[in-house]
């Protein structure tokens, strides 16, 4: 319910343990280092002055190649064996791996093997393709000149005549006939093929009419056909046909061979993670400054978990360190990280502030008031029961199969979601729409009914809107208290209170003249309050006059609250037109069909609005209530940790 409190360390240790220091701080998994490399850091930091820059080295390196191995080999196994995913992927946990399992598995795991095994399959697969599409090549050329009888060595042996063999433009084909049989006398000539552009001949002359011929044919266009073969080209297409065969079921074999390794993707995996975790150690030294034996290293860390974090460093190197905490200083809070902590409910939606921008440390957190809203928004606008039972279903399930805390948050937001949305499907009658009273006669108890009942749940919608804007004004209020600044909570709040609750009595006609005299008071105010920054005179009434033109941004807030209404009645009405539907299919067939119908229909509708509802509850939040209070920009804390891509390594 608050923003975790947070410190920084300072840590100075000999050069010859660093290893056995970021092994530990690395598991510790609380920890977020400060680049000390930053230009301009040592200015901030007068101690640092004079100290080197620590770097990765050539370690890393090996580290790195074996990284490049181990992905690629991952990567050939799932293009070959692809492990299945999707939903079961969504719901089911890495497996967990204790950090000292892993390293003690890591000396017996023979990945290299693996690795390099494969990397020979895929350097003959890739081998076998080029020799194929060179075949294929050779083929396409071939089959230009099918019909060419005899093999190319006969007419390379001629002694008395002369041949020309090649292509020309099959335009100048009658023209090149005709000049060819007025000019050569004792000659042949064959049109071998013919395609979209070329026609393909063949022609025997004597060598005395060897010019005349081949002056026709460079005049029309004539290019030859470079001899390289001997053999017919009947008989060169089936050789090569034969060896395209005897190397594409070597390829089969080859990738079958490669499906036998999919056993060893655990392991694999394992090995990625194992040398992930090095190169993140490795790299973290980037931050680091250094004398000729001492290093020094400055984080954040959560101020509970100081204890144990020193009782870390500890046990690594012994009593060689130095630690110490320091509180955060006025002037860091924009650089501290931001770890938010709620309870079992509010957390579900701390996603939702992730998504947007986290906030300042110095702000309030806004989730335990942002999951109340989203919880009755998202209910409102989805608002049939039938769905909150389907969503609560599904999200319950996935919440028993999972036990990652970070998949449990997504689940639990919509398992309180489809709560919400069962209540307001209970308040509005709706089952899958209209399902039970209309088809199966069962008379369903209801508050609203969204058909007749539309002002009523417009002006619920409108007051919900209003309750939400006055408490984003409160929060910025006690914000500006807070922090000392009184006078502008004053302006800024209680003259918007005072403008907005006259206005909202003077619409509804209650307290008499009270509304009147309030909306009068927070005008004035505002007029006199808004432009009080400005230098100038004129800057200063001109601020004042936007600041009460300001009330149409509230009057349009308040309005964008419709959509609660809106996408209540969609989902509703368009639930009643499926049942529709389903029931105009004639009968027996709708017997048969109607389950299929209604399953696919209505889970249709559900995913549709749901997404709907889900974008709008946030809408509200971000646009017409975040805008009231919240600066956000906070950096979320990320601390240095042990790389979990594929398995869950705990300490």
């Amino acid at each position: 319910m608050a923003i975790v409190k947070m410190n920084k360390f300072t840590l100075l240790s000999f050069e010859s343990q660093k290893a056995k220091l970021l092994e530990a701080i690395q598991s510790f998994q609380g920890v977020q280092f400060i680049n000390l490399q930053e230009d301009g850091i040592e200015e901030e930091i007068e101690i640092l002055k004079g100290l080197n820059k620590d770097s990765v080295g050539t370690s890393c390196v090996e580290f790195e190649d074996n990284l490049l191995k181990i992905k690629f080999t991952l990567d050939l196994l799932q293009e070959y064996a692809p492990k299945k995913s999707g939903l079961m992927t969504m719901l089911s946990d890495k497996e967990s791996i204790g950090y000292s399992t892993l390293n003690d598995m890591m000396k017996k795991s023979d990945w290299q093997e693996v690795c390099n095994t494969l990397k020979e399959k895929e350097v003959r697969l890739n081998e076998i393709s080029n020799e194929v599409t060179k075949l294929r090549t050779e083929i396409a050329t071939l089959d230009k000149w099918a019909n060419f009888d005899a093999p190319f060595s006969s007419i390379k042996e001629l002694k008395y005549t002369s041949y020309f063999l090649g292509t020309f433009s099959k335009q100048y084909e009658e023209k090149l006939i005709s000049e060819l049989k007025e000019e050569i006398t004792d000659g042949y000539y064959e049109i071998l093929n013919r395609d979209n552009q070329d026609a393909y001949i063949f022609i025997l002359v004597n060598h005395n009419d060897k010019d005349i011929a081949s002056e026709i044919l460079k005049e029309n266009g004539f290019s030859s056909f470079a001899l390289v073969y001997d053999q017919m080209p009947t008989s060169l297409i089936k050789e090569y046909n034969k060896k395209i065969e005897t190397l594409l079921k070597e390829e089969d074999e080859i990738k079958e061979s490669i499906k036998s390794f999919a056993n060893k993707r655990d392991d694999l995996q394992m090995a990625y993670d194992y040398y992930n975790n090095l190169i993140i150690r490795f790299n973290a030294t980037e931050n680091f400054l250094k004398t000729e034996k001492v290093i020094t290293i400055c984080g954040w860390n959560i101020e509970e978990d100081n204890n144990e974090l020193e009782a870390a460093i500890k046990e690594a190197v012994g009593d060689n360190y130095y630690l110490v905490f320091e509180a955060v200083k006025e002037e860091e809070n924009e650089k501290v990280p931001i770890k938010l902590k709620n309870g079992k409910f509010s957390s579900a939606f701390e996603g939702l502030i992730e998504m947007y921008s986290m906030p300042q440390y110095t702000e309030v957190d806004p989730t335990p008031i942002l999951a109340i809203f989203y919880f009755v928004f998202f209910g409102m606008m989805l608002s049939d029961a039938g769905y909150g039972l389907m969503i609560v279903a599904a999200s319950a399930f996935a919440l028993f199969r999972v036990k990652d805390e970070e998949k449990r948050k997504t689940y639990k937001l919509f398992f309180f979601a489809g709560i919400s949305t069962v209540v307001w499907g209970a308040i509005y009658g709706g089952w899958f729409g209209d399902l039970l009273p209309v088809y199966f006669g069962i008379k369903v108890p209801y508050l609203l009914d969204p058909a007749k009942d539309i002002t009523t749940i417009f002006i619920l919608s409108l007051a919900f809107g209003v309750v939400h804007i006055f408490i984003g004004l409160g929060i910025k209020g006690y914000m500006l208290i807070k922090s000392g600044q009184i006078k502008d909570a004053i302006y800024d709040v209680l003259t918007w209170y005072l403008t907005l609750i006259g206005a909202i009595l003077l619409l509804v006609g209650v307290g008499g003249r009270i509304g009147g005299i309030l909306m009068a008071l927070g005008l004035v105010g505002l007029l006199l309050t808004q432009g009080r920054t400005a230098p100038t005179l004129g800057g200063k009434i001109g601020g004042g006059i936007y600041g009460v033109y300001g009330i149409t941004g509230y009057l349009g807030d308040v309005v964008s609250y419709s959509r609660l209404l809106a996408l209540g009645l969609a989902t509703g009405f368009i639930a009643n037109a499926l049942n529709l539907i389903i029931n105009l299919v004639p009968s027996p067939a709708k017997y048969l069909l109607a389950p299929f119908m209604f399953l696919g229909l209505h889970t249709f509708n559900l995913l549709i609005n749901a997404l709907g509802s889900y974008v709008h509850a946030a809408r509200l939040q971000y646009l017409e209530f975040f805008s009231k209070f919240y600066e956000g920009g906070g950096k979320k804390f990320t601390p240095f940790k042990l790389s979990d891509k594929y398995i869950k390594i705990t300490k």
